[in-house]
């Protein structure tokens, strides 16, 4: 007789199977179209912001954001650690109504033809509700950064951005903003004709 024997199976309800909204997040059942979209957003002697990639979707659009950095001569290694702090993804911010923002918050954006405007930094009402409701829109919703590598001389990472809904088919800016390693305010003209051509070459996996 066995000493050990496995459970028996237990009768199980199968689960529910949920979506994210597309406000929240890129489908995951999508081939989403590639636009023929790069530009350097920022350039100094020791950093470069370039918008890498835009893949679209029926819905919205995933920017991929590229940053470089190295470190020159006179950059202390308090600066040289809280600017890998931030390329990383490792300082995570919270805000407060009326706070002023910290010079070492990475800022992006897009303003479009109408006047609208969506940030990294916008508060959007319930989203962490379940499910969430649904907002106003625009949104730019930082997904996350940090992938990449560092030594003590240079670092580059890649961010993940997601837009919605779709920009409209005109151009629209694009703006970066990071005080304390000596980004200003900056705006680059993006092609969203180009972004809609792309969302038209999404493909669903499955019918």
């Amino acid at each position: 007789m066995d000493f050990f024997t496995a459970p028996p199976p237990r009768d199980q309800e199968p689960e529910e199977e949920t979506k994210s909204p597309p406000w929240a997040a890129p489908p995951d059942d999508v081939l989403g179209g590639v636009a023929p979209i790069g530009r350097i957003l920022f350039q100094s002697e020791t950093l470069v912001i370039a918008l890498a990639s835009v893949t679209a979707f029926p819905e919205g659009a995933e920017i991929g954001i590229r940053m470089t950095a190295r470190r020159v001569e006179g950059v202390n290694d308090d600066t040289w650690e809280d600017q890998h702090d931030v390329l990383f993804g490792h300082r995570r911010h919270r805000f407060r109504p009326g706070q002023s923002l910290d010079d070492s918050v990475i800022r992006f954006g897009v303003r479009f033809p109408d006047g609208s405007k969506a940030t990294t930094l916008d508060d959007r009402p319930g989203r962490y509700e379940s499910p969430p409701p649904r907002p106003e829109g625009p949104i730019l919703d930082n997904r996350g950064g940090g992938s990449g590598s560092g030594s003590s001389r240079s670092a580059n990472s890649s961010w993940k951005l997601w837009l919605w809904p779709l920009p409209p088919p005109e151009p629209f800016e694009f703006a970066v903003e990071w005080p304390a390693f000596g980004v200003p305010l900056t705006f680059t003209e993006i092609d969203g004709a180009a972004i809609a051509t792309a969302a038209g070459q999404a493909q669903p996996y499955w019918p």
